[in-house]
């Protein structure tokens, strides 16, 4: 009985004094704009605890009963400080005040709270603001989002004019890149100069590298999560820029002031304008569009809800002409055009729901496709006259449902979890004609479904604090669809095929499941130092089948099915973060080591063209990365910016049982991706309140590449040998970029403001080598390199807002 009185007597004081806390929830926001602010701060005074918006601008707070100070604050605005008797749960809305002069602030920031590199658990993240893009010299002047990810240590990309970007040695197709968490299959215009992100439209943008929250999946390599503005319910107001080649303008504002908000961006390229001035270019195209939208309303403090879309295209024409006399004389006219175009097409739903001070859900509907085409017109005109023409396209689509809850147990605990359901729908390959002489071809429809429930747990405990998740995800190959078998004794050709078998329409062809384990650790040694560890094992189930290093129309998305296995990575990494005493200096070093499994390598000479046997042309292989990543921020003063040194090593083995298909018989090489050294300083210089001038360079070793060593000739036709595969590096790359800011003083009473920007992209006229082509000359086989930009590029824009 005396026990049992004990017991009760301590859970009667544990009620007791939960009984005595309180929550403060509710979100922090923009006072000019009514837009929520994200990675904003709510600190209590008094007890030392904080609590941080999340990425829908929701916070929760748990303190004891009694009187607090709260300070509230966010970078690049003005802090408040509110006294608060709590005597209950409380909901509060708060508005900072932007700051009217910035250039003493943080260029970049890697923490979720904008100040300290210390202060993030998760290790290998960064965080991008639209003001900071801005801030770099860019190709054109046009801001770009890929090539700010470019300036951070860990990330690199293959060259001038290649899609995408690679992050610690991970393909392109491996990077999870979400708009409003619709998921983007091609970031890039014009074969990877220019990103389809509109800084305009951007509220917010990080970056993972390690460490992988349990929410995200799909990918193997990384997430860059991009979320869009919602556009003010304040007043109506605009921004835009005017560029030599590009235009783009931002229209936003309230429909019901306080509750219902509307956003509308648009940006185009006008190279095409200037080709009928050109006699040769004359009824060529070239061009790219992005449109941005985004509507949200304020339902009641309970309920938000959000639609968003974005559609964008590249579009190409190349024109042939050609005169010609046959034996009678008579003119022959030959005019030929080739179209090529890519499109991204996305459109989001989301509602937030508060059901109480310490539960958060937000339910997101999305849909996402991306689709490129190939076409040929050709017709001839004579005394018959013929016309003949062909359209190729390609395509690939998501619908997506995820709930996503979030449970704040107390300020130190909070509970994550959820499920993200995937439909996929490929279309490898469809041509159609007009003439007899084109063949119908049509691969069909691939389907797969993946369903990934989630959960993670994230403590803080005085030092230490932790993020601990689980994702378990299945994925099921969906027919309908032939399937092809072979003889297990050779390896995989045409001639190889021993039967098949028809699948039914949603038939489970072959599926995969598996755990991915999420762990992210940091301790801190003091409120200046810290020590993160982190590891994240990731499934990717869907794989760009691809030998080009541009997006063409070409390129393939394939799931994974019968013959082709899901990626599996494992990644560890470890990391020291310091700040200067007065936070002016932020320092940190991170290694890491990543495995990679049922990798999809090519056999030498692989045939993708319309193959729709492609597992033929494929070899599985394994591979490692590690590195090591220094990075140094200068976030205060007149002077800013990042430095930052990468070391790493990428290396690929192909697994096959028959040497004779291995690639350098079964040996490790150097991954087309694999760049030893790559170091990046990026820095901005207030002159005065009128003049900032910024500059970026880089160094990278050059890139694998696989160099023709000998020829020889068949039936009068010539051949090549080539090397190993990768045995070679290209010369290393270098450039210098420069930009000049002129921002006049805004007039008193004037809504206008606007700012001139102009600067060289490659300064020094480096030629940067993208790739190696070999030819005879003087029946003697030489090697070139060539590059895509080997002049500099001067540019002006001149951006404004009302």
């Amino acid at each position: 009985m005396k026990h049992l009185f004990l017991i009760f007597t301590f859970f009667s004081a544990s009620y007791t004094l939960l009984a005595q806390s309180y929550s403060i929830s509710g979100s922090i926001k923009d006072s000019t704009t009514g837009e929520t602010l994200l990675g904003a701060t709510i600190y209590d005074k008094q007890s030392g605890k904080g609590a941080v918006t999340n990425e829908y601008g929701f916070f929760s707070l748990t303190l004891r009963e009694g009187e607090h100070t709260l300070i509230i604050s966010y970078l690049g605005y003005e802090d408040i400080i509110q006294n608060i008797d709590l005597t209950e749960s409380k909901k509060i809305n708060i508005e900072l005040k932007p700051v009217s002069n910035n250039l003493d602030e943080v260029i970049i920031t890697t923490n979720t709270n904008n100040k300290s590199q210390t202060g993030n658990i998760i290790a290998g993240s960064i965080n991008l603001k639209p003001q900071d893009i801005k801030k770099l010299p860019a190709l054109l002047g046009e801001p770009d989002v890929t090539r700010a990810m470019l300036t951070q240590a860990g990330v690199s990309s293959v060259g001038e004019g290649t899609s995408g970007f690679n992050v610690r040695g991970g393909n392109i197709d491996q990077n999870l890149i979400l708009l409003d968490e619709a998921p983007i299959y091609n970031s890039s215009h014009v074969w990877g100069f220019f990103s389809i992100f509109n800084s305009d439209a951007i509220k917010d943008m990080k970056l993972y590298k390690g460490g992988i929250p349990a929410r995200y999946g799909g990918r193997a390599s990384s997430v860059l999560d991009i979320r869009q503005r919602e556009g003010s319910n304040k007043q109506f107001k605009g921004e835009g820029g005017l560029g030599l080649l590009f235009s783009r303008l931002t229209l936003e504002g309230p429909i019901k002031k306080d509750k219902l908000s509307y956003l509308v961006s648009g940006r185009r390229s006008y190279f095409d304008l200037a080709f009928p001035l050109i006699k040769s270019l004359k009824g060529n195209k070239v061009y790219f569009y992005d449109l941005n939208a985004k509507l949200s309303w304020d339902i009641n403090e309970k309920n938000k809800l959000f639609a968003s879309g974005y559609f964008g295209a590249d579009v190409m024409k190349l024109k042939f002409d050609d005169t010609d006399e046959d034996q009678q004389n008579t003119q022959q006219n030959t005019n030929e055009s080739i179209n090529f175009s890519w499109k991204n097409s996305t459109a989001t739903i989301r509602w937030n729901h508060i059901f109480s001070e310490r539960l958060f859900m937000n339910l997101s509907g999305v849909f996402s496709r991306y689709n490129y085409s190939l076409s040929s017109e050709n017709s001839s005109g004579g005394p018959a006259g013929s016309a003949s023409n062909f359209t190729w396209k390609s395509a690939v689509e998501n619908w997506i449902l995820k709930p996503d809850f979030t449970f704040f147990q107390n300020t130190e605990t909070k509970i994550r979890f959820g499920v993200n359901s995937t439909l996929y729908r490929f279309t490898p390959a469809k041509i159609t004609g007009n003439d007899t002489s084109i063949n119908t071809v049509n691969f069909g429809t691939e389907k797969g479904l993946e369903i990934a429930p989630y959960v993670s747990y994230e403590k803080k405990l005085n030092k230490f604090s932790a993020n601990i998740g689980l994702r378990y995800s299945w994925f099921g190959n969906l027919g309908p669809k032939k399937v092809s078998f072979y003889d297990a004794q050779v390896p995989q050709t045409v001639s190889s095929i021993t039967g098949s078998r028809s699948y039914k329409s949603n038939e489970v062809i072959k599926n995969y499941h598996g755990f991915e384990p999420r762990l992210a650790l940091k301790y801190d040694l003091n409120n200046r130092k810290a020590i993160k560890l982190g590891y994240n094992r990731m499934f990717q189930y869907i794989h760009l089948i691809s030998n080009s290093y541009s997006t063409l129309p070409f390129d393939i998305w394939k799931p994974a099915g019968y013959h082709i296995k899901p990626l599996e990575v494992n990644q560890i990494s470890a990391g020291y973060a310091y700040d200067t005493p007065n936070r002016k200096y932020n320092f940190s070093v991170e290694g890491y080591y990543k495995t990679f499994k049922n990798l999809v390598e090519y056999k030498n000479g692989a045939d993708l063209f319309l193959n729709e046997n492609l597992e033929t042309q494929l070899l599985t292989a394994k591979g490692y990365s590690y590195g090591l990543e220094l990075s140094g921020y200068k976030t205060k003063g007149k002077l800013t910016g990042n430095a930052n040194y990468t070391y790493s090593v990428t290396k690929r083995k192909t697994t096959s049982s028959f040497n004779s298909e291995n690639i350098n018989s079964g040996n490790y090489y150097p991954s087309n991706y694999d760049r030893p050294h790559i170091f990046n300083i990026t820095s901005n210089y207030a002159l005065s309140k009128k003049w900032s001038v910024g500059a970026f360079f880089t160094y990278q070793t050059g890139r694998p590449t696989t160099y023709a060593t000998g020829k020889f000739e068949v039936g009068g036709n010539q051949f090549f040998t080539y090397s190993d595969r990768n045995a070679f590096r290209l010369k290393p790359t270098h450039r210098l970029d420069i930009s000049f800011t002129y921002t006049p003083k805004k007039k008193a009473n004037r809504r206008w403001s606007g700012n001139w920007v102009f600067g060289v992209y490659n300064v020094y006229s480096h030629k940067n080598p993208f790739s190696v082509y070999s030819s005879v000359r003087n029946n003697q086989l030489k090697t070139f390199q060539y590059s895509v930009i080997g002049a500099p590029v001067p540019f002006i824009t001149y951006n404004f807002k009302f």
